[in-house]
């Protein structure tokens, strides 16, 4: 390999923008809501990479964020969102347009631009991630770009010529990794790149947003980068140019015996990279160099390959972690934990754990059939279930699709209690006591967390609510019933978000028929814990309860429609959506009854099953 052949390219591309000829809609310039915009000019765009593998476009989902200081030194925007309006023919330009909730007031501006919008804002100084998961294209907001501060006066309606044209520049640096013609010893193309530098080139960026030629800071940094391609990279031909392209932070100079190791990933094999010598090189801000990769002897791999078949969590999974039983290691870990960011398996992607080496193939043999726990982390939550990885010793390699699971999922398929809990009448034989709640799982083995009253459980099945109006001598008066589910824990603390919740009810009865009179499900929610009793109200309750039906004396039949609730026979649904739940919410089902019995007894049952709770975004 020629190792001094390592060239430092621009990322030059005009953005020239013209408004002649764009089909807008007149606007009127008043109090109300305005729609503005600006375009973009000069020596740089958006960082996903064209296919000539130097040149750079912006795309149909990308977005800026703007900031507008006025002649007072005070922001009037301050990283207002703008979405692109427009790209010109060929990628030659872009605009990008916001509705503001009133027009900026008139004078000169200084404005000042980032793309991707930062994660954190300090005063001016901005926060950026570089990732160290990438796909090949620096899409997705891999690439770091500041503008040039840019005098103008304030951003007027859409049908106005801009006055505002921003210059963005390239804060990282782009590595451009392609295979030589007839080099490719793998015999397929490549699907994974995993590349280590001396100095760090990931982590926590940060920089000036007024002062683009400040450069950038690292923390929290990290030196390797791992590209799962989008688009798979074989040899380079006269007819055919493949790269994969990495953003990386600015390099100082490196040392004499600084080097770049790489491996390379196709479906069956893995290769290593010589060492890429990197003394003297520095790898500036806005620039690209190429790297070509001349993989040496093939070997075959073992792999296994994670993908998210379904997501009912709500939300984009961030961070997985897998915990094998002692002793069972992850390659990449030497350990039983093993962690990896989620970022490709959100998009319907992958993340695969490959076992290249003689050594790790006794690793590999060693999950077959292997109890793991895998850990779900989001923005919100933080969930987990259980899986059996498949049977690695067949030599093969292996996929494992995993399911995220519910914020809470409940279908009492787990539990061994059984109907022997008298619901009529709980525990108590007095008319005090019979709405009085208990801690079901350690009175009554259910799922811990749960509490209620006048209820009861039917093993593996559903669960049952009476509420109960009697005139017996001793006992006269009305009964409500209620159960009360555990704590969204699942939440991280101090977070608060809308959720869905969902569950099957039905209704049945029993006693005497010689009224008329209608039962009913409420549902709510609150943050108290412990045991609730059923006539003590507690609870945000919706206002609309679930009906069960009519019972009329006056019908032959006894019913305006079929009672037909039992444990196996639940099939009606409800919805709700709670606009603040946070880790100690809990969900209140209670049954009440419009009417006292005259004479006899009734109870009203209403059966619960299938309860799903997940993130709305």
């Amino acid at each position: 390999m020629n190792r001094s052949l390592v060239i430092a390219l621009s990322l030059a591309l005009s953005l020239l923008v013209s408004c002649a000829g764009k089909d807008i809609p007149p606007q009127s310039v008043n109090s109300g809501p305005v729609t503005v915009g600006f375009g973009v000019s000069g020596t740089a765009t958006r960082t996903q990479i064209n296919d000539d593998g130097i040149s750079t476009s912006w795309m149909q989902d990308d977005r800026v964020s703007l900031w507008a200081r006025n002649e007072a030194q005070e922001f009037t925007l301050n990283g207002q969102i703008f979405n692109i309006y427009y790209r010109e023919a060929g990628n030659a330009g872009a605009y990008f347009t916001a509705t503001l909730p009133q027009a900026m007031p008139e004078g000169r501006y200084t404005y000042y631009a980032t793309y991707p919008q930062p994660e954190s804002l300090d005063g001016t100084r901005a926060t950026f991630t570089i990732h160290d998961v990438q796909d090949g294209r620096v899409g997705g907001g891999a690439d770091i770009m500041i503008a040039t501060p840019a005098e103008a006066a304030q951003l007027g309606p859409l049908e106005d010529d801009p006055d505002l044209s921003l210059t963005m520049r390239h804060m990282l640096h782009v590595l451009r990794f392609y295979i030589p013609e007839g080099c490719n010893t793998l015999g397929e193309p490549v699907e994974r790149i995993v590349f280590t530098m001396p100095q760090q080139v990931t982590g926590k960026a940060a920089a000036d947003i007024t002062a683009p030629d400040g450069g950038m800071t690292l923390a929290e940094g990290g030196n390797t980068v791992t590209l799962q391609l989008d688009k798979p990279v074989d040899a380079s031909t006269a007819g055919a140019f493949d790269y994969a392209c990495a953003a990386i932070f600015p390099s100082a100079e490196y040392g004499a015996d600084d080097v770049m190791q790489v491996s390379l990933y196709s479906a069956s094999y893995a290769a290593e990279v010589d060492d890429i010598l990197l003394a003297g090189r520095t790898f500036a801000a806005g620039h690209v160099t190429p790297v070509p990769l001349r993989p040496k002897l093939k070997e075959f791999q073992n792999r296994i390959r994670f993908t998210i078949t379904s997501n009912n969590l709500g939300e984009d999974i961030q961070t997985i972690t897998l915990t094998a039983p002692e002793g069972v290691n992850w390659s990449e870990t030497g350990s039983n934990v093993l962690s990896f960011d989620a970022a490709n398996l959100n998009g319907g992607g992958y993340y695969d754990l490959d076992f290249d080496t003689y050594v790790s193939v006794a690793l590999y043999e060693a999950l077959a059939n292997q109890p793991v726990t895998v850990q779900f982390e989001s923005e919100n939550a933080i969930v987990s279930s259980d899986i059996t990885m498949p049977d690695t010793k067949t030599g093969e390699n292996s996929t494992v699709p995993l399911t995220v699971p519910y914020l809470y999922y409940e279908d009492f398929a787990a539990t061994t209690a059984s109907t022997n809990y008298n619901d009529n009448n709980q525990t108590s034989t007095t008319s005090t006591g019979t709405d009085t709640a208990v801690d079901l799982a350690s009175e009554y083995q259910w799922p811990q967390g749960w509490t209620g009253a006048r209820c009861g459980l039917s093993a593996v099945q559903a669960v049952r609510i009476c509420c109960r109006s009697e005139k017996a001598v001793g006992f006269p008066g009305t009964y409500n019933g209620r159960i009360d589910s555990p704590t969204m824990s699942a939440l991280k603390a101090g977070k608060s978000v809308k959720i869905r919740i969902s569950f099957n009810y039905s209704f049945n009865r029993e006693g005497s028929k010689n009224s008329s009179y209608q039962h009913y499900l409420a549902f709510g929610y609150h943050n108290t814990a412990g045991p609730i009793n059923a006539s003590s109200g507690i609870g945000s309750w919706f206002s609309d309860p679930l009906l069960g039906y009519t019972i009329d004396a006056n019908l032959a039949s006894d019913l305006t429609g079929p009672l037909t609730g039992q444990f196996n026979n639940i099939d009606l649904a409800a919805e709700y959506i709670v606009n603040a739940c946070n880790a100690s919410t809990r969900f209140a089902w209670e049954a009440y009854i419009n009417a006292t019995s005259p004479d006899g007894y009734y109870n009203n049952w209403v059966y619960i099953d299938n309860i799903r709770v997940q993130i709305v975004k």
